[in-house]
């Protein structure tokens, strides 16, 4: 049999574009069989084809930062604001209405949500970001990653605003790939002038931006990257608040759903046309249960290591957002029963990396506020001695447990020996423009590791694993997440020291390149090209 295949070897070396359709596998196969046939070139070239072919898990150091950022609404408008129209740019104008319309419905139903978040911003601010790249060659930039939002918006070298000048601007002419867009609706085709283009105005908390759209190359990952061609916002004015004085530049939004359209989603590109393709279409959010400890974002894939038991998986309930259905809340491992009110709905939440709080509808988290013994606020007077419950969601059958030091805070500064200043970090909030819902931001995502699948459509929950030393998984391609808060004045109105994560971050990042490798470069390795051995002839 192996004489057959070799007698059609000269077929196999020249059928490059065959392979590449193979699944890595087949890929490995195929070298090996190459190999034993004598063509060690050729074994080479396939196994570097498999090693491009599919990704391993990659992971993006997250940092921590208290610049309010998140989106509380946005509205297009369409070319620039001129006093009169001619007739040949009259019809534009009137498709842009139409186009304006369609869009602007979007992005009021998101409106209300969005304005909650950013009011828990101003309470609270603290959000982690990492690394993207965009353009060929790359232009590297800092970002937010927001489960809550749907665009990739980076400022502009066009933007000549003080805010943008202090940041790492994307230069359109240094890329050899990228595209200007006319229209958010059509997103593939490019513009034929600025005076016929759509244009997004986003509002945020304290400030706002304007932006275009844009068509190019844009990277995920950090030793191992994603690649693919996706739409995404430069923004060329930019207000000074919260922009200027930020430790990052943008924001990537992965949003189940919340995009203009598919292109925009960025990791919805990736995870259906990457290169090299992904292992899985998921990505996952790891936050140290503290500033000064690790916190991750993870491309491709899961990191088991960080669970500290298997993923509970739950459909998205409505698209948009990563929301899904729970059906009780638990006080020390007692029921509630606050959802049965809500029907066959029952309970809603959302998974927000924009949200530095947990917010929900102001009658149900009233109740839970005095259950876990904040009888009239979200602060109060304490002991140190003082207990409190633990607070429990009911998920896919499954009991999801917080400690008392995830939901809320102790301060002794100021204090006589004995007594502290208690805080829970939750905020009783009305209509979401979406239903009753609870959004579940860093309190539950720093207690529990998250998982979000773009093509089955599913979130996967389950308790972290905050123990020292988890070694990563073979598959895992992992940096480091610097984590930063600035000192400041905290809720308690007291004067706090900068918090970080830096040295344990170093360390992470001086781990051995053997400590690191990608598993396809073992692979490789096990079957290298050798030198056949002299016959002796």
């Amino acid at each position: 049999r192996l004489a057959t295949t070799c007698a059609a070897s000269p077929v196999l070396e020249r059928s490059r574009s065959a392979s590449l359709a193979m699944a890595p596998p087949r890929r490995i196969a195929r070298a090996l069989v190459l190999l034993a046939c004598g063509l060690p070139r050729a074994a080479g070239a396939a196994v570097r084809r498999a090693q491009r072919s599919v990704a391993e898990v990659t992971t993006i150091p997250l940092r921590a930062t208290t610049a309010a950022f998140a989106p509380s609404g946005r509205r297009h408008r369409s070319g620039p604001e001129t006093p009169a129209l001619s007739l040949l740019s009259r019809g534009a104008a009137r498709r842009a209405l139409r186009r304006r319309g369609r869009l602007g419905a979007h992005a009021e139903r998101e409106a209300v949500y969005n304005s909650l978040r950013a009011q828990a911003q101003r309470i609270h601010a603290l959000q982690y970001y990492g690394k993207v790249m965009i353009g060929t060659p790359p232009q590297t930039f800092t970002v937010i990653f927001d489960t809550g939002s749907g665009h990739l918006m980076v400022p502009s070298v066009k933007c000549d605003s003080e805010a943008c000048a202090k940041h790492k601007r994307f230069q359109a002419n240094e890329s050899s790939t990228s595209l200007p867009i006319a229209w958010a609706d059509d997103p593939l085709t490019p513009a034929k002038d600025d005076t016929d283009r759509d244009t997004m105005v986003v509002n945020f908390a304290m400030g706002d931006a304007v932006g275009q759209y844009m068509r190019d190359r844009v990277c995920l990952g950090g030793e191992k990257m994603f690649c693919a061609v996706a739409d995404f916002v430069e923004m060329t004015e930019e207000s000074n608040d919260p922009f200027r004085d930020a430790e990052w530049d943008g924001i990537v939004g992965l949003g189940q759903s919340v995009s203009d359209a598919p292109e925009f989603n960025i990791f919805g590109v990736l995870a259906s046309n990457s290169t090299p393709s992904m292992k899985m279409p998921v990505f996952a959010v790891y936050l140290g249960r503290d500033i000064e400890d690790e916190a991750e974002i993870t491309f491709g894939g899961v990191r088991e290591e960080r669970m500290a038991a298997p993923l509970t998986w739950v459909p998205v309930y409505t698209e948009g957002y990563w929301q899904f259905q729970f059906t009780d809340f638990l006080i020390d491992g007692k029921p509630m029963n606050l959802c049965k009110k809500y029907g066959d709905r029952k309970c809603q939440a959302v998974l927000d990396t924009g949200s530095s709080l947990m917010m929900g509808p102001k009658d149900d988290l009233g109740l839970i506020l005095k259950a876990i013994g904040f009888a009239k606020d979200t602060q109060m007077n304490c002991t140190a001695a003082q207990k409190f419950p633990k607070l429990g969601f009911v998920i896919a059958n499954k009991t999801f447990e917080m400690d008392a030091d995830d939901y809320m805070d102790r301060s002794r500064d100021g204090h006589q020996p004995g007594t502290e200043t208690c805080w829970a970090h939750m905020m009783p909030v009305g209509d979401t423009g979406r239903g009753p819902i609870m959004v579940l931001g860093m309190p539950f995502l720093r207690a529990f590791y998250t998982a979000y699948d773009m093509k089955q459509k599913r979130i996967g929950i389950a308790p972290a694993n905050h123990k020292e030393g988890a070694k990563p998984s073979p598959d895992a391609v992992v940096e480091p997440l610097v984590a930063l808060r600035p000192g400041g004045e905290d809720l308690n109105g007291d004067n706090t020291k900068t918090l970080s994560n830096k040295k344990k971050a170093s360390a992470t990042a001086a781990a051995t390149p053997a400590e690191k490798a990608p598993a396809a470069a073992q692979v490789a390795k096990a079957v290298a090209p050798v030198k056949p051995k002299a016959s002796g002839k």
